[in-house]
């Protein structure tokens, strides 16, 4: 494998673990809203599962932010301004039509309500093909390849032909 294939590889697995991480917290948030009955009637977003969807990753979103930026891209300079976090949130913002599509249409077209049928449609399916496109296009508008130039090694000086 070459060294431009090896670096695809470790940003997509490293973009995929903090990916991973932002999707356990967005997946037990949105289960929370919509889903978790805490003693009352229903859950607090019951009848409202997009919108439990949007809140809880609005703040996974912020969490991928942070992973992305320090680890997942770490050697790659953000572009733009404020140091890319605009485009970052409109890229996720746009992308995450997906997942509330295939929620969508699990709820509306194909009459599934259940929180197994949600979560396969919200946070399997539609949260998978959004991380695909969202790797693809934070690669090409954020942390374009403006590589952060590593610290030069260090090299000890031969002193010995210095005379005094």
């Amino acid at each position: 494998m070459g060294e431009r294939w090896q670096r695809l590889a470790g940003e997509f697995g490293r973009s995929a673990v903090a990916g991973t991480i932002a999707s356990i917290v967005a997946f037990v948030l949105f289960n929370m809203l919509v889903h978790w009955d805490p003693g009352y009637d229903a859950a607090l977003l019951e009848d409202r599962p997009i919108t439990g969807f949007l809140i809880a990753n609005v703040i996974s979103t912020l969490l991928t932010y942070e992973l992305s930026r320090t680890w997942a891209f770490r050697h790659r300079a953000p572009v733009g301004f404020a140091g890319g976090v605009p485009s970052f949130f409109l890229i996720s913002g746009l992308s995450m039509v997906i997942p509330v599509t295939c929620l969508w249409i699990s709820r509306n077209v194909l009459d599934n309500d259940s929180a197994l049928a949600d979560n396969i449609a919200a946070n399997v399916v539609g949260l998978f093909l959004g991380f695909v496109t969202r790797f693809f296009a934070w690669r090409a508008f954020v942390f374009q390849n403006r590589d952060i130039l590593p610290e030069p090694p260090y090299r000890e000086v031969d002193h010995s032909s210095v005379q005094e």
